[in-house]
């Protein structure tokens, strides 16, 4: 099962992307919260500054997939006995290591595990597709 936190919204992630997360995660026998998917580049700035400063690993502004919408960060639900999402953020309970199994498998998926980064799930080569645009000829970046 996949919980979209409130505030991620999937209309800005590539469809075939968004598409084979929803496949990969929703075939899951874990329950998996959603809780980043596309950030803009101030965004993305703040986290890289926050990063460089000694805080959780950050891409900078226009170097992460997810200014293109083509990643997303995941934390598996720790305690399926209570409501609601327990957020895991162990790395390593078998939820984890089923994401990583599960992604290194698929073909146009990349697992964060490989760059330190467990809770990410980016496009395959994301770079390739960074300019791809959503219906009406918007852009991908905002």
């Amino acid at each position: 099962m996949i919980v979209w936190r409130k505030g991620v919204d999937k209309t800005l992630l590539e469809p075939e992307f968004l598409a084979d997360i929803e496949a990969l995660l929703g075939g899951s026998p874990h329950t998996w919260l959603v809780t980043s998917g596309h950030r803009g580049i101030a965004e993305q700035a703040e986290l890289w500054r926050i990063y460089q400063a000694g805080g959780p690993k950050a891409a900078p502004a226009g170097k992460s997939a997810h200014n293109y919408g083509l990643a997303i960060d995941v934390v598996p639900d720790g305690d399926t006995g209570r409501p609601g999402i327990q957020p895991d953020w162990s790395g390593s309970s078998h939820a984890w290591k089923w994401l990583g199994d599960a992604v290194d498998a698929h073909p146009r998926l990349r697992h964060g595990r490989h760059f330190g980064d467990s809770p990410h799930i980016e496009r395959l080569n994301f770079m390739q597709y960074r300019n791809w645009t959503r219906a009406q000829g918007g852009s991908s970046v905002a």
